[in-house]
């Protein structure tokens, strides 16, 4: 099958991902889903406010691909893209203490129009799985950026609200921009014995880059509620924000 997994000089990935702000929850959905309400814009006191998610310039040459195979290598990633381009490098995703994969990573090609291709190629089956492709941001570059990163990592969660009638979703913020639909399945089967019936991500509906939010739909009110019971807690080195998502008013 190729280099084994310890072969594959995995690097944490260094370009760590800023904490979500007011632009998450400003960012246009490209899906159909309730609006979410506009925070209003934090004051400076003179220091440098760092840049909110999505307005760091997209890597020419970099993508990041997720759900991932357990099983995958560099040289089935390099086979499987062969047709978009010269790969010269992958970092993949690591839990941090246990450094186990967490089915995701940052490819870089030789070229932009590889990356591009690659991107265009997203939903090609490698080792039996779907991969997901988008434009990778080039972050964690300044120490504002760093900062704010850290900043995530210790955020304070605010309890949840009141759940509105006829509740069946939960939003999640927060979120570590690795995380994809296998990562936060697997956390709330793993911490709450619950299963999602759908997740939806927020993305920026001209770029498509992610915006560190999402949606979860439970198909009972038990599990909605032992989901929501893990509000605050770590989620990929994140304390994951969760609260009542209100659902739609029949027109």
């Amino acid at each position: 099958m190729g280099e084994k997994k310890e072969k594959k000089e995995k690097k944490r990935e260094r370009e760590e991902e800023p904490a979500e702000d007011a632009a998450a929850a400003d960012a246009e959905p490209d899906y159909d889903e309730a609006p979410m309400k506009k925070k209003s814009a934090a004051k400076s006191d003179g220091k440098a406010i760092p840049p909110a998610p999505g307005t760091y310039p997209i890597n020419p040459t970099k993508v990041y691909m997720g759900n991932l195979a357990w099983s995958i290598d560099e040289n089935a990633i390099k086979e499987a893209f062969a047709d978009c381009g010269n790969v010269l490098s992958i970092n993949w995703f690591e839990e941090k203490d246990t450094k186990k994969f967490l089915g995701a990573g940052v490819v870089e090609f030789d070229t932009q129009e590889g990356a591009n291709a690659a991107i265009a190629a997203s939903g090609r089956e490698v080792h039996g799985r779907e991969t997901k492709i988008r434009g990778w941001e080039q972050r964690g570059t300044e120490a504002s950026e760093k900062r704010a990163a850290r900043a995530a990592q210790k955020m304070e969660v605010k309890p949840m609200g009141p759940k509105p009638p006829g509740c069946y979703t939960l939003f999640m913020g927060n979120l570590n921009f690795a995380i994809d639909d296998d990562a936060i399945y697997n956390f709330f089967k793993d911490n709450a014995g619950v299963e999602m019936s759908a997740v939806r991500w927020l993305t920026n509906k001209d770029t498509g880059e992610f915006r560190g939010v999402g949606f979860a739909d439970f198909a009972t009110d038990e599990d909605l509620d032992k989901a929501a019971a893990l509000n605050g807690q770590d989620c990929m080195g994140r304390p994951i924000r969760m609260d009542w998502q209100a659902p739609r008013q029949a027109s």
